[in-house]
């Protein structure tokens, strides 16, 4: 059943923010955010793109590490990141089923019987904002033991057998884990399931070695909506949890009277021709405003979403928005050397349609990317 088109709103936690460079961007829309003590992160309209959310929380002992020069551990910062990311949704959703699980199950390594891959915190069931707040407070308050995404994976099976629609499972990893309890290899297994199920994995990748960077990378290539996360990429930047779950799109709601500030620029529709994913000419003046704006605010990054027209099969649309946000993510890192982790990259094929698809008009008005650049200071 086709989706219907809503909005996703986002406020951004509240930051004392200035602007620079203003006058390379006019091309752009400016984002406003009032500055105030509080904000509420408000889903009123949204895309949804998933059904069932699966979180495989890693709390093994590579979690212990420190990350990077903040002085807490993975563990800690990962925890911290689940609940910024869920304290200000609504109370409670209950169109979206939610499941927290960790693969690093109690009493360590099972014997070669056993297939217990994962402790769970929060069985899967409609969010509600309080418990799930509580069962995140419950995951391991110091990291240990081995890391087991084998025997995760394999008892994940007879959970999405009882799921239905789309589910999108995130997993925690430094891609160390081989084979499981049985002898199974983590790709080999996430292939069946994606074979078996329409489930995507969002792998939030720790990974240091080449050979573990390379196994988490093959995982998120056996389907088009699965890829890769760098762990520092979650730290402020809210869109990569929320984009794999709602179609993002680039309203933002302020609900207070105080000072307005600059905090961003909407990206209007970069529009392509039928079937096509190379940039158009009339649209790289408005891209060079993108450019510049990120150019002048170092700290900032911006979020793209690749969308296309209904016409043709559902996964081969997904590639298709999948390379048109790719062509523009690349234009601007060449053009403008714009560092790839400033630049995020969504795409959800037909899912997100601004328009008819029964006309003309509407569907040119779908082959689009949108994006906005945020955190700008």
């Amino acid at each position: 059943m086709r989706m219907r088109r809503i909005l996703l709103t986002v406020l951004i936690s509240v930051l004392s923010l200035t602007f620079f460079g203003i006058n390379q961007a006019q091309a752009l829309d400016e984002i406003t955010q009032t500055r105030i003590t509080k904000t509420v992160f408000k889903i009123d309209n949204y895309v949804r793109v998933a059904d069932n959310v699966v979180i495989l929380f890693d709390s093994s002992s590579s979690m212990n590490k420190a990350f990077g020069s903040s002085g807490i551990t993975r563990l800690q910062v990962a925890k911290e990141l689940l609940k910024q990311r869920v304290e200000n949704f609504p109370d409670l959703f209950p169109e979206l089923n939610i499941g927290l699980y960790s693969y690093t199950p109690k009493g360590g390594l099972p014997n070669k019987a056993s297939v217990k891959g994962y402790e769970v915190f929060y069985p899967m069931q409609p969010f509600n904002k309080t418990e799930f707040l509580k069962a995140v407070d419950q995951l391991p308050a110091e990291a240990s033991g081995a890391t087991l995404i084998g025997n995760a994976l394999r008892r994940l099976d007879a959970l999405l057998d009882k799921l239905t629609g789309r589910t999108v499972v995130f997993i925690f990893t430094d891609g160390s884990s081989s084979k499981d309890a049985l002898g199974a290899k983590p790709l080999e297994m996430a292939q069946k399931l994606a074979g078996k199920y329409d489930v995507n994995f969002q792998l939030i990748s720790t990974a240091e070695d080449s050979a573990h960077r390379k196994m988490i990378e093959a995982v998120a290539s056996i389907n088009e909506a699965s890829r890769v996360h760098s762990f520092a990429n979650l730290i402020n930047r809210p869109e990569v949890y929320s984009g794999s779950v709602f179609a993002i799109e680039e309203a933002y709601l302020i609900a207070a009277e105080a000072k307005q500030e600059v905090v961003g620029f909407k990206l209007d529709h970069i529009l392509f021709g039928f079937d096509k994913s190379d940039i158009e000419l009339e649209f790289t003046d408005e891209l060079a405003a993108v450019g510049e704006a990120l150019k002048e605010n170092p700290e900032s990054y911006i979020v793209l979403a690749g969308h296309t027209d209904s016409q043709g099969e559902e996964e081969y649309n997904l590639m298709l928005s999948h390379q048109r946000v790719e062509a523009v993510g690349a234009h601007l890192a060449k053009e403008f050397q714009i560092d790839a982790s400033r630049i995020l990259m969504f795409w959800y094929g037909e899912a997100a349609p601004v328009a008819s698809n029964d006309t003309l008009e509407g569907r040119k008005q779908n082959r689009r990317v949108i994006g906005f650049i945020s955190g700008v200071k």
